[in-house]
């Protein structure tokens, strides 16, 4: 969880403080402010993980408007689950960054308070929000300070090492060609008199009508576009149906099947969907090429790092999981 985030676990969920004591200093305490103490749903190494946090990072999670009312018990369970694991994820990383001696800089501190104070729009707002939640400055200070060490371990930790270098970038590019060859591609126009799926059959009848008189202007020898300005009611009309160049086997069907059937340049009957008469033309193809490691080493470098760093982080925490005493207990109902 980013400091956004892991704010949202101190300023929307106010509760009164955790009586079980803990081994080691956490999370900021929750403020007095309800009669229900919050329960433990899960200890790492002997520090508690409390229901307040979990709800709160369900919140996160899902629409706040529909957290109790369109979101299914089974899908709401599944989401737990995944708050939970995130949580006791967050403390590992943090006791993590203690063992290692580490502590935010005071500099880092404030700047991150500057930060959540713009979001929440100024000193008045953010003031009003601490009040209504009955949290203090010094509460809030700590649930930066402690996020700012998770932070760092994760930068430490995963981060520094699992960025691809250009060259393992080319070697990847070297070992799959096949993945870099960008599909055929087909220049569509389209003329559409489009219907509403729920419109009476005596709309349906005028829109066939009006796409079979399109479709006879063409036989005539009036150019598509100009015939896609007068009859089609698609925005594309505008640019005299040009829907521009889409991959082969990217088009819904029916077009995909008349498209393919369509010799370049040639004109398609009416064809009726779900939403109207159509009439297709591709006066170009493009055929399938392959493409260079200078047109795709950028996102090939960024998208191999996501995909590394994602699996390191996993193992990462996979490390923390196996060294630490995780025990997962009864959701608070």
């Amino acid at each position: 969880m980013n400091v956004a985030v892991c704010l949202s676990l101190v300023l929307v969920v106010a509760v009164p403080p955790v009586a079980a004591q803990q081994p080691v200093p956490s999370h900021a305490p929750a403020p007095a402010a309800s009669a229900s103490a919050p329960t433990e749903v899960a200890r790492v190494n002997g520090v508690a993980v409390t229901s307040d946090r979990l709800a709160a990072a369900l919140s996160a999670l899902i629409p706040q408007e529909s957290f109790h009312r369109n979101v299914d018990a089974h899908r709401m369970a599944e989401l737990r689950t995944r708050a939970l694991s995130s949580l006791v994820d967050d403390e590992l990383a943090y006791q993590d960054g203690l063992r290692r001696g580490w502590r935010a800089a005071p500099a880092d501190v404030r700047k991150a308070w500057d930060q959540t104070v713009a979001r929440y729009g100024g000193p008045a707002s953010f003031t009003s929000a601490l009040r209504q939640s009955g949290l203090s400055r010094a509460s809030v200070e700590q649930e930066i300070t402690r996020q700012l060490l998770v932070e760092r371990n994760y930068n430490e930790s995963v981060m520094k090492s699992c960025r691809v270098t250009p060259a393992e970038a080319q070697h990847f590019f070297g070992e799959h060609p096949e993945r870099f060859v960008e599909p055929e591609q087909l220049h569509v126009l389209a003329i559409t008199v489009g219907v509403n799926p729920s419109s009476p059959p005596s709309a349906w009848a005028e829109a066939k009508a009006r796409a079979a008189q399109a479709r006879a202007a063409l036989d005539e020898g009036t150019a598509f576009d100009v015939v896609a300005r007068t009859y089609s009611t698609d925005p594309s009309r505008e640019k005299g149906g040009d829907m521009g160049f889409v991959h082969r086997g990217s088009l819904a069907s029916p077009f995909e099947e008349v498209v393919e059937r369509l010799s370049t340049g040639g004109t398609s009957a009416v064809v009726e969907s779900l939403y109207g008469y159509h009439i297709l033309r591709v006066p170009e193809v493009r055929p399938a090429q392959a493409r260079s490691f200078e047109q795709v080493s950028a996102t090939l470098a960024t998208d191999l790092s996501a995909t590394r760093c994602a699996e390191r982080k996993v193992a990462w925490l996979s490390e923390l999981r196996a060294a630490a005493r995780v025990q997962l207990l009864e959701p608070a109902q």
